[in-house]
């Protein structure tokens, strides 16, 4: 074999970059994170809630096969009386529509649905073909690197925001202060996303993830709340959004509880 001069070595190493890079640029892409939203009708919130406490094995085989990941679903009561369902998941397929096509064919799904279907409320805002409503992600901050084993807690919560406050809300989220992103990372939080969308025509709301890591939720918090730049952040952010009714005193987002979850 003729030899490789420095020039060849060069260029070989640039080649087998540029791949490496390719490769890890497939890989970033092929994560997609969703939220979507559904309603449900306070009657139908007992049986829910069973059902996903005993979840079928066939019905979570169907799922981890569409490359369904890290997925939670939320229940939240946004007015009195006014229920809704609140997913997250992390799809890691290669090709999304089919993935989902198959898991529609499941016949395990196809059971389940029976079930779950007549408890659900699609909202009247939904895209043609849904029923699931998907909602538009304004904001994700990753956070350092972390293992998926270290998160202790993940959180989901809910607030209104105004109509004429959407373009202010989504550009101030689409460059978010770096010292607010380093005060997120410095109380553990991770994997932070917020989700809008309407679930009635011209009533938007924001749904919020994210995962913590550490072992003092409560103390993090505070300490959050204590900086400086964030406790400003706040005071731009705070007067576009609307707080929920049953929001505990002091709080801005409203907690939702998790009543569905697999890896």
């Amino acid at each position: 074999m003729r030899q490789m001069g420095n020039l060849g070595f060069a260029a070989l190493a640039m080649f087998l970059l540029a791949g490496c890079c390719s490769m890890c640029s497939l890989s970033k892409r092929a994560m997609q994170r969703h939220g979507v939203v559904i309603g449900i009708p306070a009657e139908s919130i007992p049986e829910y809630k069973r059902l996903h406490a005993e979840t079928w094995p066939g019905v979570l085989h169907a799922v981890d096969r569409a490359h369904m990941d890290n997925y939670s679903i939320y229940l939240g009561e946004i007015a009195p009386d006014r229920h809704y369902l609140f997913g997250y998941y992390e799809y890691t397929g290669r090709n999304f529509d089919a993935d989902m096509a198959r898991m529609r064919k499941n016949a395990s799904m196809q059971q389940w649905w029976k079930l779950t279907d007549p408890l659900q409320e699609p909202l009247p805002t939904r895209q043609e073909g849904e029923w699931w409503s998907q909602w538009q992600e304004v904001f994700h901050y990753a956070g350092p690197a972390y293992d998926k084993r270290d998160v202790t807690l993940r959180w989901g919560s809910i607030i209104g925001i105004r109509e004429e406050s959407l373009l202010a809300y989504t550009q101030l989220h689409a460059a978010v202060w770096p010292g607010v992103l380093a005060a997120l990372g410095g109380v553990n939080i991770r994997n932070y996303s917020i989700y809008l969308g309407q679930v009635r025509p011209g009533e938007h709301l924001l749904f919020s993830y994210f995962e913590y890591v550490g072992d003092d939720f409560d103390g993090d918090m505070k300490r959050m709340a204590a900086d400086k730049v964030t406790r400003l952040w706040w005071t731009y952010t705070d007067p576009l959004q609307t707080r929920l009714p049953g929001t505990p005193q002091g709080a801005q987002w409203k907690t939702i509880e998790e009543v569905f979850h697999t890896d």
